[in-house]
């Protein structure tokens, strides 16, 4: 009797002991599987080549629009600059005329004017007037107080004319220190030919007397002579 109770404890222990296992077999394969990391050094190695990949491209891109950008530039710059040469030709052209017309009197006054070597001058010898005014009328004819170049000049443009003081555009006015310059260049005069022992006068203007040079009162009434250009 004692000998089938052992037996059958021992079959109720053996009957736990697998349902026990059994059960732990089935916890064990009812858990799931951990997963599988994503960045892998396999897929990061996978994930720079694309990113490198991507950075060429958009690269490229780039570049081939800042290439086409500065085409269009260049071109835009060459047509503009061919505008522009042409358009200097032109002004040039321009600036060229309207000097050869400032320099040559009116068809108007030409008959008042006389050439003497390449340039044109003209004697007033029945209106006194003020240096001031003779320099205005001047202006208004179209040309400008007469700047004298030379001697030769000088001679030519008073050969044969009445002996009257003829105003030039000389004055001292600036710093009234004897250093007479030209009211139409802002310069020194380039000829000078003064009268020698001549009386100091508090303001200075000079005319032209005998072929000779003589400093006066600017508001004192003299003759006068023009040249046409009102450039020089």
């Amino acid at each position: 009797m004692y000998k089938y109770a052992t037996s059958f404890f021992c079959v109720l222990a053996l009957w736990n002991l697998w349902e026990v296992s059994a059960n732990e077999v089935k916890d064990k394969a009812a858990l799931p599987e951990p997963p599988t990391p994503y960045y892998t050094i396999d897929n990061i190695g996978e994930h720079q080549v694309h990113w490198f990949n991507y950075n060429s491209l958009r690269q490229n891109a780039t570049l081939w629009r800042v290439y086409a950008m500065e085409k269009r530039l260049e071109s835009q710059l060459q047509a503009l600059q061919t505008q522009l040469d042409a358009n200097m030709q032109s002004l040039r052209k321009q600036i060229s005329n309207d000097m050869e017309n400032l320099n040559r009197p009116k068809k108007s006054e030409m008959s008042a004017f006389k050439k003497v070597g390449s340039r044109y001058f003209y004697l007033e010898t029945k209106s006194k007037k003020s240096w001031d005014a003779a320099s205005d009328t001047c202006r208004r004819m179209g040309g400008h107080l007469a700047n004298i170049y030379n001697e030769k000049e000088l001679n030519e443009i008073f050969k044969g004319a009445p002996d009257y003081h003829y105003w030039v555009d000389l004055n001292s006015r600036q710093k009234r220190d004897f250093n007479f310059i030209s009211s139409l260049t802002g310069r020194t005069a380039p000829f000078f030919k003064w009268k020698s022992n001549q009386e100091k006068v508090d303001e200075y203007c000079a005319s032209v007397y005998d072929k000779e040079m003589i400093r006066e009162q600017c508001a004192d009434k003299n003759y006068f002579a023009c040249q046409a250009e009102q450039w020089a």
